[in-house]
C-alpha cells in the first residue's frame, strides 16, 4: 500500500492522465501440514491472483482465528483498494486494541491506510499520530503524516515529517520525490531537480519520480530532458503535454490539494478508464 504523492492526491493530472499513462509506462511431497500451508501461501502470492490469495486467508480464519493472518487479509484488500473489506475485517482487531500488543502500531497503521483511503482525514490522523507515539520510529505513518500536511498546505510541517521518516530509514526515493514535490509547490524548482539528483537510468524511475520530473523539466523550460523522459510518447502528444505542464498555475497547487488523495503509489490507469477520463473531460 500511496508508500506517496499520488494521481488521486493531485486531481490536475488527471486532466492529463492519457499522456501521463504514456510516460509511465516446486512440488510439495510429504512436507508436514504447516510447511505445505506456508507453500501454497506462497505459491498463491506469486500468482498474483487476489481473489484467491483473499480466499486462501478467509479459509484460514474460519479454521481458526490469528491475528497475523486477519493482517494479511486486510493488507491484500488494501492493495486492491477495497476499503470498506478492509476495514471491516481489520475491525476485530481494533474493538480488541492493547496498546502493549506488540503488533499495536502496524494495526493503528493499517487504520490509517483504511481512513485514509476512505478520504477521513481527521480519522486518518488520529490514527498515524498514535502509530507515532507508540512507535516513534515509524517512518511509514511519518511519511502519511507528512503527506496529510502537504495537503493541508502546510509544508513546513509537511517537510518535518518527511525528514523524520527520513531520519528514520524510510526508502530514500520516496522521500525525496515528495521533498521536490513540495518545492514545485513553492515554485522552487533548481532545488527539486537538485534532491532527485543524480537521475537513475530511465527503466529504474519510480512512477512519480518521473511525473515529477516531467513537472520540473516544464516549468523549467527544459524541453530536451523532457524528451528524453517521454522517448515513448509520439512528437504531438509529448509537445501537448509539456505545454499543458507549462501552463498549469503553481499557485493552485495548494487548493488542489485540498481534493482527493491516495497515499500509496501511482496508479496507472487501464484503457477503460483512461476512455472514461477523457469522455467526462477528466
Amino acid at each position: 500500500m500511496l508508500n506517496l504523492f499520488v494521481l488521486r492526491s493531485f486531481p490536475f493530472l488527471r486532466l492529463l492522465v492519457p499522456s501521463l499513462a504514456l510516460i509511465i509506462t516446486g512440488c510439495v511431497g510429504s512436507a508436514p501440514p504447516q510447511e505445505k500451508t506456508l507453500t501454497n501461501e506462497q505459491v498463491l502470492e506469486s500468482s498474483g491472483n487476489d481473489i484467491e490469495i483473499i480466499d486462501f486467508y478467509k479459509n484460514q480464519l474460519k479454521e481458526k482465528e490469528s491475528e497475523e493472518v486477519r493482517i494479511k487479509l486486510v493488507k491484500r484488500y488494501l492493495e486492491i483498494k477495497d476499503y470498506d473489506s478492509a476495514r471491516f475485517y481489520l475491525t476485530p482487531l481494533l474493538q480488541q486494541f492493547d496498546a502493549k500488543d506488540p503488533t499495536a502500531s502496524n494495526v493503528l497503521l493499517l487504520a490509517g491506510k483504511i481512513s485514509l483511503g476512505l478520504e477521513q482525514w481527521a480519522e486518518a490522523r488520529k490514527h498515524l499520530n498514535k502509530v507515532q507515539q507508540l512507535a516513534p520510529s515509524n517512518s511509514e505513518s511519518a511519511n502519511l503524516l507528512g503527506i496529510l500536511s502537504a495537503r493541508e498546505g502546510n509544508f513546513t510541517v509537511a517537510r518535518e515529517w518527511f525528514n523524520h521518516a527520513r531520519s528514520n530509514m524510510a526508502d530514500d526515493r520516496t522521500i525525496k520525490n515528495n521533498l521536490a514535490l513540495l518545492d514545485v509547490f513553492e515554485e522552487r524548482y533548481t532545488e527539486a531537480l537538485r534532491r532527485l539528483q543524480p537521475v537513475p537510468d530511465l527503466r529504474q524511475l519510480s512512477d512519480r519520480t518521473r511525473v515529477t520530473l516531467s513537472l520540473v523539466y516544464a516549468k523549467t523550460d527544459q524541453y530536451s530532458a523532457f524528451e528524453v523522459l517521454t522517448d515513448n510518447m509520439g512528437k504531438s502528444e509529448r509537445v501537448s503535454l509539456y505545454q499543458q505542464l507549462q501552463a498549469l498555475p503553481v499557485a493552485d497547487f495548494s487548493a488542489i490539494l485540498g481534493g482527493n488523495a491516495n497515499y500509496d503509489s501511482v496508479t496507472i490507469p487501464n484503457d477503460e478508464e483512461l476512455t472514461q477520463s477523457s469522455l467526462s473531460g477528466q
